[in-house]
């Protein structure tokens, strides 16, 4: 199976939050098959971990040019993920179609995910004490059906599929929006980002001036996991010194006590 993205426009977008509701559906009947919970619980039951879109509105410009711009936040299914690098259990891994999951049964809560993660993504439920974020729908995908938001998504400003058919159909999108309004848009993390993430399975298709508005990072990061990952590296470097350094000093010594052993300097 090849890697699987997906895509969010931006200028399609009707705001309808359809996809907000479908994934909460979809975690709900996905509970129910798994004999997780009850039909009742999870109907009638707010359970913060059953949704993996959450939408953040803000407002830019100056009146009378003021508009909305809604942001969605979501796992960004990065391609070196932080928080699979950093889960102690292994709990968090990469399927075949990229997508980037976490085993319940596995994750002991201790919440590393949430600190690697520089999209902010992973929390922490107080419901079942573990972890929880987007996953991308692996099981919807790996029986060829589409993600559960894209399929509720009523304009196509959500589409998905393998990587070379979607981005080609991103950046057809952002030519034509860029020629047409003449305002430049991009592809947002179609290409690799920096080295802490690289290359984004969700990619955005955003008017470049908008990248902020929408909460799209641009340089995404976690000072202090890479200042752990610089530590392992320059430890591991210091380490092999010290024992060459040591070895040097013990055939150093040793060849000096048989020196003077040799020279009668000392008895054993």
């Amino acid at each position: 199976m090849s890697i699987q993205i997906k895509c969010y426009d931006t200028t399609p977008c009707i705001r309808c939050f359809a996809c907000m509701i479908n994934c909460s559906v979809e975690e709900r009947l996905r509970l129910q098959r798994e004999n997780a919970i009850g039909m009742e619980k999870s109907v009638q039951h707010t359970l913060a971990h059953l949704n993996h879109l959450s939408p953040k509105r803000t407002e830019i410009g100056i009146y009378p040019e003021a508009r909305q711009v809604t942001a969605f936040h979501h796992c960004n299914h990065c391609e070196n993920s932080p928080c699979e690098e950093i889960c102690p259990t292994g709990a968090i891994s990469t399927r075949k179609g990229g997508e980037v999951v976490i085993n319940e049964d596995i994750c002991i809560g201790c919440k590393s995910c949430g600190d690697a993660c520089p999209f902010d993504v992973p929390k922490y439920s107080t419901s079942n004490e573990k972890a929880y974020k987007c996953h991308g729908c692996y099981d919807r995908v790996e029986n060829g059906m589409k993600q559960s938001c894209v399929e509720a998504c009523p304009t196509q400003a959500m589409f998905s599929g393998p990587t070379d058919e979607v981005l080609n159909e991103a950046n057809r999108r952002a030519a034509l929006y860029t020629s047409t309004t003449g305002n430049k848009y991009v592809v947002y993390g179609a290409e690799k980002i920096n080295n802490f993430v690289g290359e984004l399975r969700w990619i955005t298709i955003v008017p470049a001036s908008d990248l902020a508005a929408y909460q799209l990072d641009t340089a995404p990061n976690r000072t202090a996991i890479q200042w752990r990952d610089y530590a392992k590296v320059g430890g591991g470097a210091l380490a092999a010194t010290a024992i060459i350094g040591t070895t040097a000093h013990l055939i150093y010594w040793l060849d000096k006590r048989k020196k003077k052993i040799a020279e009668g300097e000392i008895h054993e």
